[in-house]
This record gives C-alpha cells, sequence and structure tokens, in this order.
C-alpha cells in the first residue's frame, strides 16, 4: 500500500478525543452554567471530529475504488473555532475554578493554535495555581511543552503548583509532569536525577495508587532503559517455537528489534 494511503488510513483510524458526554452538537452558550456549557462545547467538537473524519475516509475510499491518487485531506481535525470557544468561556468565569476545564480543553483539544496553548497555560500559571481544580490540567502539560513549545511556562507553572498547592494529589501530578518532562530532554546524570527525585516524591505526598504506579513505572525506566543499564530479562520463544531467555545471551552483541502491527 502507498505511504500516502498508509499514513491517511492510520489517521482515520486513530480515536477521537474520549469525553463522557455524547449526543448532538449544539453551540456553546453564554449564559449556561459552566458545566452545560462545557458539555455542549465537548458534544459540538466531537461532532465536528466525527463529521471531519467521515469525510476524510469517504474521499479516501472513493479515490481507492477509482484507483486515483489520494485526494488532499486536512490532515488536522477542525479544531480553531472551539479553542476560540473555549478561550471566550475561560474568559467569561476568569478567576473562578469554572475556568480550569475550559483551559483544560485547549491544551487537549488544539492542534495548531500555539498562541492560546501558551495563553492558557499562562492563566493556569497567574490564577489558579493554588486551586484544586488545576489538577485535571496537569496531565495534558506534558504534550503541550513539547508540541507547542511552551516547556518552560509548563515547568515554571509545575515548579509554582509543587510549591504552593495544597492540595496532595495535585502535587503530586506534578511532580509526575515535571519528572517525565526532565527525563524526557536528559541529556546529563544530574538531570536524569532530578527527575527521578521527582518521581520518588511522589510516593511521599499521596496515596493514590493509580498516581504512584505511574511514578514507579517511570522509575523502572530510569533505573532499568537507561543507556548504560542491564536490560531486563526477555523470556520467549524463538521462530521455531524454541523456550529461550535475552540471559541466555548475556557477554554477546545482541540486537534486539521491536516491532509491531499497529
Amino acid at each position: 500500500m502507498p505511504r500516502p494511503v498508509l499514513a491517511a488510513l492510520l489517521l482515520l483510524c486513530s480515536p477521537a478525543l474520549v469525553f463522557a458526554q455524547q449526543g448532538e452538537a449544539k453551540p456553546a452558550a453564554t449564559q449556561q452554567d459552566p458545566e452545560s456549557a462545557y458539555k455542549d462545547l465537548v458534544k459540538a467538537y466531537n461532532k465536528a471530529f466525527a463529521d471531519w473524519r467521515a469525510e476524510a475516509g469517504k474521499k479516501v475510499k472513493e479515490a481507492q475504488a477509482a484507483g486515483q491518487p489520494l485526494p488532499a485531506i486536512a490532515m488536522t481535525p477542525p479544531s480553531r473555532e472551539f479553542v476560540n470557544s473555549a478561550q471566550d468561556l475561560a474568559k467569561q468565569y476568569a478567576g473562578t475554578d469554572d475556568a480550569v476545564r475550559f483551559l483544560v480543553f485547549i491544551c487537549k483539544t488544539a492542534t495548531k493554535e500555539v498562541n492560546a496553548v501558551k495563553k492558557a497555560i499562562d492563566t493556569l500559571l497567574e490564577a489558579h495555581v493554588e486551586s484544586a481544580a488545576i489538577g485535571d490540567a496537569l496531565g495534558h502539560l506534558e504534550g503541550a511543552a513539547m508540541g507547542f513549545g511552551a516547556k518552560d511556562k509548563v515547568m515554571t507553572l509545575l515548579d509554582e503548583v509543587v510549591a504552593r498547592n495544597k492540595t496532595e494529589n495535585c502535587v503530586a501530578q506534578a511532580l509526575l509532569v515535571r519528572g517525565a518532562l526532565r527525563l524526557q530532554t536528559a541529556t546529563t546524570d544530574e538531570d536524569r536525577a532530578l527527575a527521578k527525585a521527582d518521581l520518588d516524591r511522589v510516593a511521599t505526598v499521596t496515596k493514590d495508587e493509580d498516581l504512584q504506579k505511574q511514578a514507579k513505572d517511570a522509575l523502572f525506566e530510569i533505573e532499568h532503559l537507561q543507556v548504560g543499564c542491564t536490560a531486563p530479562d526477555i523470556a520467549a520463544k524463538d521462530v521455531e517455537g524454541v523456550d529461550f531467555k535475552l540471559s541466555d545471551y548475556r557477554g554477546k552483541v545482541v540486537l534486539l528489534d521491536f516491532w509491531g502491527f499497529w
């Protein structure tokens, strides 16, 4: 299959953002309560996303059936108008915890709206560092940092949450994201030590088992999957069905090729 066709099919098979609400799309009403306004915004976005994906899929199938080249397809979901609506709603509820959900929506929905994402992070830093509601945003900041060139802003926000927020799980989530970002960009042993310190600290500030597990998984990468570490043992069967272990080849040069069908 030609690469452009394969790429388009993979894109079309990717899941839409998952939200609990479903139904017919409605414009976000400015006079609604914040929860209803958020639900309507999400419904409208999900509807637009589904329509975009369906239309793109239809064009691909028609081109394949006719033996024609892959048609030009917008490769990013229609996010701008919904990001703009979320910005308006965040302004409407500015200074309250209700604004956070709309700032989170911007961070996880934006595709090309770089300035909107950076503004959302700035607003979280300026007005919501000490709020328990900011915990909903922290899990989406890693992508914003790496995908929108906002790492410095995100790191500043995480530093402030760790230092000033009084909610244990918010602090734990901030440590998780900060540790992950430090690990992703680590170039020295000192960088990796800082990441490890953040992840080790998670277990000291929260009893949440899910957050603790996330920290343990990240720590496993630092302690076992970095360059120079002894590779974890692998037990499997070879192409002839014979059992083997990676440790059987200790002392020899081994090339591991991980692959699969996604």
